[in-house]
């Protein structure tokens, strides 16, 4: 962040929940932006997203004077390491929104087999859970999916030389893995009430942000970045 836009330190510690994400720009770079409630806290503009450019800002949150006590990200391996780090003992919550969306790509809208079509259906009510007991069923849904088709997730495919092989139906099975390894920090919202089980306003702002940029295309890239640090501190409370 441009030295101008040096932000003021709490006058007390404040403890909150985080929500962060980051968008890039084409190729000139990416911004980190940091949201308590419907607030903006803190951004950064970095060349990518990284563990050091996470455990920096984290770094910088402390000296502001927040203390961080939940977060909610797109679960980038950047972010859960920095968090890991630095809040090893806090609620870290992945965004249901793009866990719906990644198993969604790999799916595809259309599954060929039996299994997709069926682990389609468990993704779309990823979302809609909103109690424990509404969890407990989703989640033994997804383990009866399991005991179902565990040969076909576990089937290989076989090169001619049979020295290489691969999962014949590997995106079928990245979708299932990305859902039962992460089962952990997918519902978390419903113990900690505050916090976010998304991160959409962030990706509301990058959205509006973006549409604001684009009419400004002959920028400089400098400029364009001066132009990111504004609109993030004039929406400063």
């Amino acid at each position: 962040m441009d030295k101008t836009f040096t932000l003021k330190p709490l006058s007390n510690s404040k403890e909150i929940y985080l929500k962060v994400d980051g968008t890039y720009f084409g190729r000139w770079g990416c911004v980190l932006v940091f949201k308590e409630k419907q607030n903006i806290i803190l951004w950064d503009f970095v060349q990518r997203e990284s563990y050091f450019s996470y455990l920096d800002n984290f770094s910088r949150l402390h000296k502001l004077g927040y203390k961080v006590i939940g977060i909610t990200s797109d679960w980038h391996g950047s972010i859960t390491s920095a968090s890991k780090n630095r809040y090893p003992d806090i609620p870290h919550q992945r965004c249901l929104i793009h866990t719906q969306r990644f198993c969604q790509t790999y799916l595809t809208q259309y599954p060929e087999t039996e299994a997709g079509i069926q682990l389609l259906e468990i993704v779309k009510f990823l979302n809609q859970v909103k109690t424990r007991n509404e969890k407990t069923i989703w989640v033994r849904w997804l383990q009866r999916f399991e005991e179902k088709h565990k040969d076909q997730l576990n089937e290989r495919s076989y090169a001619v030389d049979c020295k290489h092989w691969w999962y014949t139906h590997k995106n079928v099975r990245r979708s299932f893995r990305a859902l039962k390894m992460s089962l952990n920090n997918l519902f978390l919202y419903l113990d900690y009430p505050q916090l976010c089980k998304d991160t959409n306003g962030l990706e509301a702002e990058f959205k509006h942000l973006k549409q604001k940029l684009a009419v400004h295309k002959g920028l400089t890239r400098k400029r364009k970045i001066n132009f990111i640090n504004w609109y993030f501190y004039l929406k400063l409370k």
